[in-house]
């Protein structure tokens, strides 16, 4: 992959594991110095091994978006250690989100505690990577949504509620980082992670019907189809694209 990201920096929330890990690996494939911000640091491990395998750089931050304190400190530690950060991607997400619950019995707790790592998580980020991202000539923050978001989802209402809101919250702050030459999107992915194919395994008959529902009649692979073009979005080429949902989802849902 050609070097478009050379000696940029990019911190990249839960890239311990899933499609964190694949974007942080695109990231360092295009020549970004990466920080693997993870709330375990060992978890960050394997992943840091896995870029410097191809020849990356990585970093393993030490960083739990749901604490104000620990977001700050790993913001400043990424910043001391790669000499800036160009590249800010929210995508650490409630491991119980992919979970389905029946709306009535989702309690409280639920609902916050996913709150807090997606929607809390995004604020926090967004804000302390600010002042960086201001002084960078090639400021890009990101963050992950879904058409779940747009559509709705039976059955996992929290999880949706959550990803409709990154849709005010990116374009508010497009039109208010705008003027710093800062760009705010995200993406909508529709990828056959480690866990959708477990579950898939698992449950035969219902992979069959999910994937009849594609137009391309196949999940996106998480690294091909979903972190290489992600990569892009931070690229020179799209300095001017800011505000937008994109979709990577085989032309599974429409958006209008």
């Amino acid at each position: 992959m050609t070097k478009l990201l050379q000696g940029r920096t990019a911190l990249i929330t839960g890239a311990g594991s899933g499609i964190g890990r694949d974007l942080a690996l695109s990231l360092a494939k295009m020549g970004a110095r990466v920080g693997v911000a993870v709330r375990r640091p060992e978890t960050g491990e394997e992943t840091a091994q896995l870029i410097a395998d191809e020849g990356g750089e990585a970093h393993v931050i030490p960083m739990d978006v749901t604490d104000e304190a620990s977001v700050k400190a790993g913001v400043a530690q990424f910043v001391a250690r790669a000499g800036g950060l160009d590249i800010m991607v929210h995508n650490a997400n409630n491991s119980n989100s992919a979970y389905p619950c029946p709306a009535e019995e989702v309690d409280r707790e639920t609902w916050l505690s996913q709150s807090r790592v997606a929607l809390g998580g995004a604020f926090l980020t967004a804000r302390e990577a600010y002042p960086h991202l201001k002084r960078s000539k090639h400021a890009r923050y990101l963050t992950l949504s879904s058409a779940f978001g747009f559509h709705g989802a039976a059955m996992n209402t929290v999880y949706a509620a959550q990803k409709s809101a990154f849709r005010g919250f990116v374009r508010s702050l497009a039109r208010e980082w705008g003027a710093d030459g800062i760009t705010v999107n995200a993406i909508g992915p529709s990828a056959a992670t480690e866990p959708t194919r477990n579950f898939f395994a698992q449950n035969p008959a219902r992979a069959e019907a999910y994937l009849r529902k594609f137009p391309m009649a196949r999940m996106g692979d998480p690294r091909r189809d979903i972190a290489d073009p992600f990569a892009m979005l931070c690229t020179d080429p799209f300095s001017y694209m800011t505000g937008q949902i994109i979709f990577f989802d085989g032309g599974l849902y429409p958006t209008g």
